[in-house]
């Protein structure tokens, strides 16, 4: 595969691959014949890194084939063929983990290292201000014992000294004469003398060492102080590096699930990938028989525009002779066969085949449906009506495929019939309509359609409810603009819509997975209607709308479905008739 530059054939091939991956620059033989596995295999080789998380490039692109790297070699000519090594986003993103870790542990050994020079600095610190009080200390003593001591030894050896003296002066005063009397009170004033001065000095020596001692006592307590303080400062900083401790540790905990989750991406990458290429093996296999089998329906085609033709012109000739036969018959009428694709609420989810309806809103999943159009589920035709004219019933079944618990009083589904068509609906801005619904948490709601006040009401229009061909005269009464009229009376327009709930006997929290409900909907002759329910054949329910039009004023009524409280998801089921029990009054 060729992605520019000139044959293969104009240019010699490269001795060497150069490879370039980030800022390394290496070289390898070249293989020969050109292999991209031989070469990928050179590429972890020479630059140290795991093979297959990266990828090869040239100037002209990714080399994925063995053309790509012989054009990449015939492209350098004679010289180095350069080759760009691109590693994976993933691996990329593994390596930057890989150095924030190395970064982070870096970081905690360098705290600890910290931590322990200032254990270190405080015991230092500890033994130096414990030694420089023990020398105080030795020093006080010395200077006692050497200097306070001797003086007082010296002062009692004077006074014993001076004692014995006296004594000695005492047994001689009788034998000495007055001069010698005198020379002893001379004396005796002398040594008096001497004694107070050793007194003074004795007082002065003790002034200055109760100074010392204050001093010594002051330095204690600054001492005491001082350690007091180094030891919060040094608990803070314990504190603040076993704070650090944890936020490093938090830090490696969340790379390390990272990376787990970039490990179970990549599994889940690759699972998909190999998905992904079954799939396409499948679709390429299946192709063929695609080509033949849209040639043999584009024939098949043509021959069912062929039939449609006839059948189409078969039916009209049936409804031209049903029109002159029955009385009250309606051509070109399509009774509901699935759910209308677009008239639901906007949380409602249709099978494929329309006829399966699930709701997935929060608000109708709580049992509230008034204020909203959530589990809104409208059928796409009306229903098939029995009986006679001014006597006929309209009746529909669902079937349920899927319930939830909920608490109990939140109430389940909601079933009922609507005047207007799903085309109608869908025209209202809101989605309202005028219908009459029962289930909940044992309740019956009536709707009203509101008509906004810049979409003036068209007199001359003949509402769907009187079916296909009533707007030229004929319809399911004899006079279509009489029963326009009647039912535009029981049920004037308004500017606003309104939902309103009132008692009921039946509550649809308690239906099961594939309990069948049949409802049977009937309008008075005179006033009011009547709604019938059944579960799996037994009648629950027998409710009276006494605000419904009679019916004289209605034609088809279009079946209609809320899923609330425990019902999520129901089949709508066409084609049936009410049993007998569902009939009798």
């Amino acid at each position: 595969r060729q992605k520019g530059g000139p044959p293969s054939g104009l240019r010699a091939m490269a001795p060497q691959l150069e490879f370039h991956y980030l800022a390394q620059r290496v070289k390898a033989p070249a293989p020969s014949p050109p292999s991209v596995q031989v070469a990928l295999k050179l590429a972890a080789e020479k630059l140290k890194i795991p093979e297959g998380s990266y990828d090869l490039w040239d100037r002209y692109g990714k080399i994925e084939f063995p053309e790509d790297l012989q054009r990449a070699m015939h492209m350098a000519g004679a010289g180095d063929c350069v080759v760009l090594v691109k590693e994976h986003e993933h691996f990329i993103q593994l390596r930057a983990h890989e150095e924030k870790h190395k970064s982070t542990e870096n970081r905690v050994s360098t705290l600890e290292a910290h931590l322990k020079n200032s254990n270190t600095r405080f015991d230092d610190l500890v033994g130096a201000a414990r030694e420089e009080i023990m020398n105080s200390v030795k020093r006080l003593e010395g200077r006692v014992d050497n200097e306070i001591k001797p003086v007082i030894d010296a002062l009692i050896r004077d006074k014993n000294r001076l004692q014995k003296d006296v004594r000695n002066i005492e047994e001689i005063v009788g034998q000495l004469d007055l001069q010698e009397m005198k020379q002893i009170a001379s004396d005796s004033f002398k040594l008096g003398n001497e004694v107070r001065d050793a007194v003074r000095r004795v007082n002065d020596m003790q002034s200055a060492w109760i100074t010392d001692k204050a001093k010594l006592t002051e330095m204690c307590m600054q001492s005491q102080q001082d350690l007091h303080e180094l030891q919060r400062y040094l608990q803070g900083k314990v504190d603040v590096c076993i704070e650090a401790d944890g936020d490093l540790r938090r830090e490696q905990q969340l790379c390390v699930e990272r990376m787990q989750m970039v490990a179970d991406d990549v599994r889940i990458l690759g699972d998909e990938h190999h998905r992904l290429m079954r799939q396409c093996t499948g679709a390429l296999e299946e192709s063929e028989e695609l080509r033949t089998l849209l040639g043999q329906v584009r024939e098949d085609n043509e021959h069912l525009k062929s039939d449609h033709g006839n059948v189409k012109t078969r039916v009209h000739c049936l409804e031209g002779t049903a029109l002159d036969v029955w009385e009250g018959f309606m051509p070109g009428v399509l009774y509901f066969q699935r759910f209308h694709r677009i008239a639901r609420g906007d949380d409602v989810q249709l099978s494929p085949d329309f006829q399966l309806a699930t709701g997935r809103g929060f608000l109708a999943a709580t049992g509230l449906v008034i204020g909203n159009n959530e589990g809104l589920a409208v059928a796409d035709g009306p229903c098939r009506r029995f009986g006679t004219p001014g006597s006929n019933v309209c009746y529909f079944e669902l079937e349920v495929e899927e319930v939830k618990s909920v608490p109990a009083g939140m109430g389940g589904l909601w079933v009922g019939v609507s005047l207007q068509s799903a085309q109608e609906i869908i025209k209202h801005p809101a989605k309202e309509f005028d219908g009459w619904l029962v289930g909940g948490n044992s309740k019956a709601m009536v709707c009203r359609s509101g008509t906004p006040a810049d979409l003036p009401i068209d007199p001359d229009k003949v509402p769907e409810t009187f079916a296909p061909g009533a707007s030229d005269g004929t319809g399911i009464t004899e006079n279509i603009h009489e029963a326009i009229a009647l039912l535009r009376t029981a049920l004037p327009p308004r500017l606003k819509g309104e939902m309103r709930e009132f008692g009921s006997q039946w509550s649809s929290q308690h239906l099961k997975r594939g309990d069948r409900i049949g409802v049977l909907w009937r309008c008075n002759r005179d006033v009011g209607a009547r709604m019938r329910v059944s579960v799996n054949g037994d009648i629950v329910l027998t409710q009276q709308f006494s605000d419904a039009p009679t019916a004289q004023a209605v034609g088809f009524f279009t079946p209609v479905v809320r899923l609330a409280g425990s019902g999520k998801s129901v089949r709508i089921l066409p084609g049936l008739s009410p049993p007998s029990r569902m009939l009798a009054d």
